[in-house]
């Protein structure tokens, strides 16, 4: 589900920025983006709020950091490691049989030589909190207004669901009943009088066997029940979308099966329907969480 929240806050010379996007993704997946400097507890920290609040889709974070002076940076070098840089610089001398010197432009042109700190973490993670809170809050209310959207057109293409299925309900007995006459219809022709009477007792099974394989009454009474655990499902306050799509996978393999069985035009018909509107109920589900 798509969400979208900023937050911009200023304390005492310091400035945070920070905004989050949320996408469709079938797993929760968290991005950051952010200033080297800022430690990695910041960022988990940020990870683990997102993750009390948002279950499923892809979600960009996006984290700037400004001051106002120096006063909150140390700049230290990292003697062991230019030590390390320039040993190694001075065995490719020899190694070579260079005639330059090394000398401190070569160690800067590796950054990591020079690092920076910064003195007030703990003041900036107060002012991070906040404005995470804050952007967290918009993202929330937006993907909940997205949600009711989905819902409403779920609610309607399962109206459309139940009505079909009701019809192939009332449809279901007389097409049992024509599709049985017109079964022993074509046996009788098949077979004289007299040989249909004395086989009778090796036809009959066999003629159940078959009228029993267009008997669709199990299947719908499945798929309703199924039908209704997926609206108890939409009420429910937590992570419902993998759920969701789990029971339409066991919707779609009764009325393909219920398909399978059709004995009537209107049946099949019927069950186009409700596949199309299945259809339609997926492409909304993949929006929610």
């Amino acid at each position: 589900m798509t969400g979208y929240g900023e937050s911009l806050r200023r304390e005492d010379g310091i400035e945070v920025f920070i905004q989050i996007k949320t996408l469709n993704h079938r797993f929760l997946q968290i991005g950051i983006v952010c200033p080297e400097e800022v430690p990695w507890r910041l960022e988990r920290q940020i990870e683990e709020k997102i993750k009390e609040k948002i279950y499923r889709g892809k979600v960009l974070v996006n984290l700037q950091i400004s001051r106002e002076g120096s006063e909150l940076l140390e700049i230290e070098p990292d003697f062991s490691l230019a030590t390390l840089y320039f040993n190694a610089f001075k065995k490719l001398k020899e190694k070579l049989y260079l005639k330059e010197n090394v000398n401190l432009s070569h160690l800067l042109k590796f950054p990591e030589i020079i690092k920076i700190k910064e003195k007030k973490w703990d003041k900036i993670e107060k002012i991070l909190q906040k404005a995470t809170d804050e952007a967290l809050g918009q993202v929330i209310k937006t993907r909940e207004s997205e949600g009711e959207k989905h819902l409403r057109e779920i609610l309607k293409y399962i109206r459309k669901i139940k009505s079909s299925m009701n019809s192939i309900k009332k449809e279901a007995p007389s097409a049992r009943k024509n599709y049985r006459e017109k079964l022993q219809g074509e046996m009788e022709k098949a077979f004289p009088r007299e040989e249909l009477s004395f086989q009778s007792n090796q036809i009959s099974p066999r003629l159940a066997l078959m009228i029993t394989k267009g008997d669709i009454s199990e299947e719908i009474v499945r798929f309703n029940s199924h039908l209704t655990q997926f609206n108890r499902t939409l009420g429910q306050q937590k992570a419902i979308g993998k759920k969701l799509g789990f029971i339409l996978q066991e919707l779609q393999r009764e009325i393909n099966t219920v398909g399978a069985k059709s004995l009537s035009y209107n049946i099949s018909s019927k069950v186009i329907q409700i596949k199309d509107n299945i259809e339609k109920i997926r492409e909304q589900i993949c929006n929610i969480e």
